[in-house]
């Protein structure tokens, strides 16, 4: 479950939600902890840079849900989008469902192929790089060979 606090025109100050109050994500991924002290890491860090303003709460949350957005951004299409198989997840699927889940299948068929590959697909499935280090498109050119093969 994903909530877009990121939409609100207005919110409360003095009062940010974060980790499972924003978004929840299937344990199974063990995702959730990860995302939550990225979280915990931006909040800080915009606290820091406020501290010194003469209201420092002002503005925080949207701050932070937009950092926040942007953090759940990967980790969400990785643990979501794949749970859409089973028939009683809900929400909206991705219109180009059958094609995401080709492409993460061929992703992996190639990350089982070559060891750089592999290293980097778990490094951002591991957080440890956003979802765009995939964007290479020598990396993603050859996917589409990948999934063309099978």
């Amino acid at each position: 479950m994903r909530r877009h606090f990121e939409r609100l025109e207005t919110f409360p100050r003095g009062l940010v939600p974060f980790g499972d109050a924003i978004c929840r994500f299937n344990p199974i991924y063990g995702q959730g902890m990860s995302v939550a002290a990225q979280e915990a890491c931006l909040l800080h860090e915009l606290l820091r840079r406020q501290a010194e303003e003469t209201s420092p709460l002002t503005g925080l949350a949207s701050a932070f849900f937009a950092g926040a957005c942007a953090l759940i951004e990967t980790p969400w299409a990785q643990a979501a989008v794949p749970d859409f198989v089973f028939p009683d997840t809900r929400g909206e699927r991705p219109l180009d469902f059958e094609r995401i889940l080709g492409f993460g299948a061929a992703w992996n068929r190639l990350a089982a192929q070559d060891a750089a590959v592999h290293k980097l697909l778990f490094e951002v499935r591991h957080l440890l790089k956003p979802r765009s280090a995939l964007n290479d498109p020598e990396l993603v050119e050859r996917v589409n060979a990948a999934m063309a093969d099978a």
